[in-house]
């Protein structure tokens, strides 16, 4: 938005009347010039924003067409902003159309008005509102505070009379945060209105108490203590379809113990009654065999139970029933591999007695079983693998990161996958985790007899894959790529050495697990290294991957159980994504430090949104990023950015602050002969915890793109040369550390703008089929402030290395 005028006329003064030049200003803005136009919206947002109704109608009537430029929305915003309701009805009045459906609070007067609580203008722009789920979701945000204070009026004045819907995170907040005595009624009028009860949102921890992270309404419904009916809640969402698989984690609780299921949180609510408690284990009995945070070995439901002794026994008995309904309906061999877990779970947590068993021990259910495939146990290595491969493909298909919005694309770990695939493998991998975690297997099978199986299929499996690769051939199967298969190979290879990591050890303070899970990563160690060999020299070779990686060696890294800094091995679309922490003495390490030096500039933008700017930026941690399929993206799009820059054309030229740093090398991995021709760069994106874990795990998403930052240049990532502008768009973890990337960026052929009002549409089209690939927005010299830069396609940027960094003020 403009500066503003110098003397700005206030609400209840003389009214402001143009003169001769002012006059003459509008005529010039009307035939199109830029520095009349920006007197022009400079004057129009000021008498907005101080409420001058009358000014406002008369300066548009004197140039009626004003109103489809971005400065008129701009007093939209200064009118919401300031809580001037009759400006801002005024405006809308006279045709100005806000653009309440974009995130960016340059245009979106809803922004303004939800930030600054002004109801009587937010009331204004609720008809409008609801066309857009994104501006529906402000609106709800909104109401968070109302219902946090249990103000019934208001809530129902929003839900009935306006029409804005109950979301998840309003109920959950009127499950944990209102009153109690306010919140049945709350909940009675949300749910009501409500479209979804699965979206997961996330409450913030507060001084002295917890917040709640990926938290659905049946997660809170089944951890408060406030609603005392809460079971006629439980059973109404349960029957509109509540999804009690869904993991829901506490904030500022240790990591290791942070993840539970719905009936984790209800089976330890001491307040909750053992009758509600079953209808939850009924609904979904799958999760009564479901350890806290998925990792073997820790407490079930029914353990978690153990304050009520009533509730605990008839978890257990639903447990044993489960069991024995399943011995008597199993037709496979993947079914007996998950019988033998079920019963060893049970026969590890029960404290029924055996005489109080109806049909006796469940191993000894299972036995008979196990001596009737026995014999076929060992021929299983000759399965259909292109079938599991097929499976893992559709639960993961490889698609453009940044602009797939559907839930198919999710990151998947070994247990998830294994409820997918549904095969003995899988089942068996679970078997094996449990070994030594305290469950004794050796009733059913001896603990070589399992290594013995686990090696064989994991050796099978990467020699089918390893001989779809020798073979040259596209396609394996009919709909089945060898790209697939190679990927679910490497899944497999690489998911052994997550789910042990995962489950060696667990948090500070923690005791040191078992290693049950690193015998997985041993016995994938030790099959033979040629097909894993050809299986990563293929998959490198097809997503274009920098040999300066060393893929091969992080994974062999992990399956010998070296550290080596692997912080975390997870799959985003089936590809792998690995990140590696780098030690401070590090060159890398040496590297971002000296650019948080050299890169700030310690000038303040609104965009701090009133908060001073920091002495300095001080890097903690530095995390680097292996996104595979990240990188085959960004590698096939840079070979078409240096296409079209063969082809010439004008473009600025010119340095960057990041273009050198004053310590430590800069990284080389990943320069190819294309490199400088492609116009690549080192360059910042601030962003929050979760946009870190989304962004390096998945890709950037244009459909977010100005949610903290604004699209002044357009809808595009938004990146930045100086770490002090980057550092405006991220927010604090609970340990003061803040997230910051830094992204190789390929810039092409670059269109320079230095307007005071740049048109973001049309800056956006010259980079969409106009021949140019980014935009260099010079605010440094209109205002003194930043060069920003942007891209339009999410696949010209590569989130390389995570910052964890403090502000030093």
């Amino acid at each position: 938005m403009g500066s503003g005028a110098s003397k700005p006329p206030e609400k209840g003064s003389a009214a402001w009347k143009p003169d001769d030049e002012d006059s003459r200003r509008i005529e010039k803005a009307r035939r199109g010039d830029q520095d009349a136009q920006d007197w022009f919206f400079t004057t129009l947002n000021t008498l907005a924003a101080h409420g001058q109704v009358n000014q406002v109608r008369d300066l548009i009537s004197k140039w009626e067409k004003c109103i489809r430029l971005q400065g008129a929305r701009e007093a939209t915003v200064a009118a919401a902003g300031a809580g001037h309701a009759e400006a801002l009805q005024a405006l809308l009045d006279l045709g100005v159309k806000p653009y309440i459906g974009r995130d960016d609070p340059e245009v979106n007067p809803l922004i303004a008005a939800i930030k600054n609580r002004h109801w009587d203008c937010i009331l204004l722009l609720v008809p409008r509102a609801l066309k857009y789920n994104f501006s529906t979701g402000l609106l709800q945000d909104g109401m968070q505070e109302f219902v946090v204070a249990g103000d019934l009026d208001m809530i129902d004045t929003l839900v009935t009379k306006h029409g804005i819907p109950g979301n998840g995170k309003l109920l959950c907040s009127a499950l944990l945060q209102g009153p109690a005595d306010k919140a049945q009624t709350m909940l009675h009028t949300l749910a009501e209105s409500a479209k979804s009860f699965n979206a997961v949102s996330t409450i913030p921890a507060e001084p002295g108490k917890l917040g709640w992270e990926e938290f659905a309404p049946v997660h809170a419904a089944c951890l408060t203590t406030k609603v005392a009916s809460v079971h006629t809640f439980l059973e109404f969402i349960i029957g509109k379809g509540a999804d009690l698989s869904l993991w829901g984690k506490r904030l500022s609780v240790k990591t290791s113990y942070a993840k539970r299921l719905p009936l984790h949180y209800a089976a330890e609510n001491k307040t909750m009654k053992a009758d509600t408690v079953m209808m939850v284990a009924r609904a979904y009995p799958k999760a009564l065999f479901e350890p806290v945070n998925g990792v073997p070995g820790r407490a079930l439901p029914c353990q978690c139970s153990k304050h009520n002794p009533e509730t605990q026994q008839a978890l257990e008995k639903l447990m044993y029933e489960y069991i024995c309904e399943a011995c008597d309906g199993m037709k496979a061999a993947a079914d007996l591999f998950r019988l033998m877990r079920l019963a060893i779970e049970f026969e590890v947590v029960r404290t029924i007695p055996t005489e109080d068993l109806p049909r006796g021990k469940v191993t000894a259910l299972v036995s008979p079983l196990i001596l009737k495939v026995r014999e076929n146990l060992h021929g299983s290595a000759e399965v259909n693998f292109a079938g599991e491969a097929a499976a893992f493909a559709a639960a993961n298909p490889r698609v453009d990161l940044g602009r797939e919005t559907e839930n198919k694309v999710q990151v998947k770990s070994i247990n998830t996958m294994g409820e997918v695939l549904q095969s003995e493998f899988w089942e068996l991998l679970r078997l094996v985790s449990r070994a030594d975690k305290g469950a004794d297997c050796s009733e059913l099978l001896s603990p070589q007899e399992l290594e013995e199986l686990l090696s064989q299929q994991i050796s099978a499996r990467l020699r089918w894959a390893a001989e779809a690769c020798a073979s040259g051939k596209d396609s394996v199967a009919d709909g089945l790529t060898t790209s697939d298969a190679v990927r679910y190979a490497l899944f497999v290879a690489a998911g052994l050495i997550s789910a042990s990591k995962n489950q060696r050890g667990g948090g500070e303070g923690d005791e040191e697990l078992p290693s049950g899970t690193a015998r997985l990563a041993s016995v994938a160690a030790g099959v033979p290294g040629e097909n894993l060999e050809t299986l990563v020299a293929w998959y490198c070779q097809e997503l274009q991957l920098p040999t300066g990686w060393n893929l091969l060696d992080l994974l062999k890294q992990g399956l010998e159980g070296g550290d080596g800094g692997l912080s975390d091995i997870v799959f985003s679309a089936g590809d792998i994504v690995i990140k590696r922490a780098l030690p401070a003495d590090h060159p890398q390490f040496e590297w971002l430090k000296g650019l948080f030096e050299k890169t700030f500039l310690g000038i303040y933008t609104r965009d701090r949104k009133g908060e001073s700017v920091p002495k300095s930026l001080e890097v903690h941690e530095v995390e680097q990023v292996f996104n595979c399929g990240s990188w085959g993206e960004y590698a096939r799009r840079r070979g078409s950015v240096l296409q079209d820059m063969a082809k010439g054309g004008a473009s600025w030229v010119g340095e960057l602050k990041t273009d050198s740093s004053t310590h430590g090398e800069a990284p080389d991995w990943h320069v190819t002969k294309a490199d400088h021709g492609a116009n690549e760069h080192w360059l910042y994106h601030g962003t929050s915890l979760a946009g870190e874990a989304g962004i390096t795990e998945g890709d950037f998403r244009l459909n977010l793109a100005g949610s903290n930052a604004g699209t002044l240049y357009g809808n595009g990532v938004y990146l930045a040369e100086a770490v002090s502008k980057s550092d405006e768009y991220t927010t604090p973890q609970s340990n003061g550390l803040r997230s910051m990337l830094i992204c190789l960026s390929t810039l092409g052929r670059v269109n320079y703008n230095d307007q005071k009002r740049p048109d973001g549409d049309e800056l956006a089209a010259s980079c969409k089929g106009g021949g140019f690939h980014s935009i260099l927005g010079d605010r440094e010299k209109i205002r003194g402030t930043y060069r920003e830069i942007v891209v339009f396609d999410e696949n010209q940027v590569y989130p390389a290395y995570i910052c964890r960094y403090k502000r030093v003020t």
